[in-house]
């Protein structure tokens, strides 16, 4: 997901790690990187995500986009909505259970009923 780092850091949803800038969509998301940055910063180098989208055409659903649909469903539909619907499409249509809550769903659940 490409999130706008000017607006992440005036919402404070930035971290800094080892040198590098990393922006989040929401709060939960930010709080998974923090209990475990290494985790988190490791996948962000790996996954790289090709510009989806010329008018018409289909959206490019490649391995970087299954695994942040594994992960994060949540966030990956406030990016790409036609990815995820595509995802989900795709399961049902294999009769395959819907996806887990992603991690910012989990923090964000868990936040509610624990405040910090």
């Amino acid at each position: 997901m490409t999130v706008e780092t000017a607006s992440a850091e005036a919402a404070g949803l930035t971290i800094e790690h080892e040198g590098r800038t990393y922006a989040f969509c929401r709060p939960g998301c930010r709080r998974a990187f923090t209990d475990e940055p290494e985790v988190y910063a490791r996948k962000a180098d790996l996954v790289h995500v090709e510009p989806i989208s010329v008018v018409g055409t289909p959206p490019i659903i490649d391995a970087g986009m299954r695994l942040w649909y594994e992960k994060c469903s949540c966030c990956l539909s406030d990016a790409f909505p036609e990815v995820k619907a595509a995802l989900d499409a795709e399961r049902a249509g294999a009769a395959v259970p819907p996806v887990d809550p992603g991690i910012c769903e989990v923090a964000e659940s868990q936040e509610a009923v624990t405040p910090r």
